[in-house]
């Protein structure tokens, strides 16, 4: 875990740009940059918000399905200041987002400004990857989505960086040579399974070897859940105490399971102080994410055994596969 990169002293400071970015779509992006954003508003923090997507719009939209609860509903939820860059006439994107950044930099109102990018190799977003100083990279865990970062090919040579890794390398980079200042640039690995496999085992021997030659840190995401499609639909977050989804049920177990999940995220993140990410409902549900572990690795034991006989039936059918 990391110290919370804002003062609590107040002191004024340009805001701390936090991107969310990786080249493939469907990684979980705008859930990421939702929570992190609400996480921070109810720490006290103040947020501007981006949405370069301009084809999906998905922040924009999960936004959207916030106000409209808080109408429906007449409850005060926190809402960051907001903009999308939806023009992309001759440049006048890059342009509008460059004018609205300086903007916001000028008045001191934010303490953060969080984006959110598109997939694809698009120029606004490379943009905006060299602009953060914390780059957040979500990763489904499987060894088709990590492609995006490794260049995955049958070959006895050391994992290589593909060619997005690159560019962010080289993004980054140039940013630490024009202003001097570093980026914290955290891979996430994004909806796990809930009994590690040996899938994830490779995956964990790849990122070993390919964070040493690009820099970034590795954290733990989220699980697949169903409750992160059902806030989007909401506007909500699992940081957000309404009725609908916080009663004292054993059908709130999900929700209560997923918050968890995501402050131990955050704080691995490390945008916000300690004590900020403090919640009574931890000291619940932690004995139960106790006797889930134990069930897990009891699981564990028996899927290694078949896992092994797979393994060697797959041998036996393409020689010289690696495995374990």
């Amino acid at each position: 875990m990391r110290r919370s990169v804002v003062s609590s002293s107040g002191a004024r400071s340009p805001p701390h740009v936090v991107v969310i970015g990786n080249q493939k779509g469907g990684s979980g992006k705008s859930t990421f940059a939702m929570h992190i954003i609400v996480a921070l508003l109810k720490a006290g923090k103040r947020v501007a918000s981006f949405d370069l997507d301009l084809n999906q719009l998905t922040l924009t939209r999960y936004l959207g399905n916030r106000h409209e609860w808080v109408r429906k509903h007449e409850q005060n939820l926190e809402l960051p200041d907001h903009y999308s860059v939806t023009e992309q006439v001759h440049g006048t994107t890059l342009v509008r987002f460059i004018s609205r950044l300086k903007k916001i930099g000028r008045t001191h109102k934010d303490d953060f400004i969080v984006i959110d990018t598109p997939g694809g190799a698009q120029h606004l977003s490379l943009i905006a990857h060299g602009m953060a100083d914390t780059l957040i990279t979500p990763i489904n865990d499987s060894l088709v989505d990590l492609d995006v970062l490794v260049a995955m090919e049958q070959s006895d040579l050391e994992p290589q960086p593909s060619v997005y890794a690159k560019m962010v390398w080289r993004a980054l980079e140039a940013r630490r040579k024009v202003n001097g200042r570093t980026t914290d640039w955290i891979v996430v690995r994004n909806r796990l399974e809930s009994v590690e496999s040996s899938n994830q085992h490779q995956i964990t021997q790849v990122l070993d070897v390919i964070q040493r030659t690009l820099g970034f840190r590795i954290a733990r995401g989220l699980l697949e859940r169903a409750v992160y499609r059902e806030f989007f639909a909401a506007g909500l977050t699992v940081f957000d105490q309404v009725e609908e989804f916080t009663s004292a049920t054993d059908s709130n177990r999900p929700e209560l399971l997923a918050r968890l999940e995501v402050q131990n995220l955050i704080r691995e993140i490390g945008l916000i102080e300690e004590a900020d990410l403090e919640n009574e409902a931890c000291p619940q549900i932690e004995p139960e994410m106790a006797g889930a572990n134990a069930k897990a690795n009891e699981l564990v034991a028996d899927k290694e055994d078949l896992s092994e006989e797979i393994n060697k039936r797959a041998v036996t059918l393409v020689p010289g596969l690696p495995i374990g």
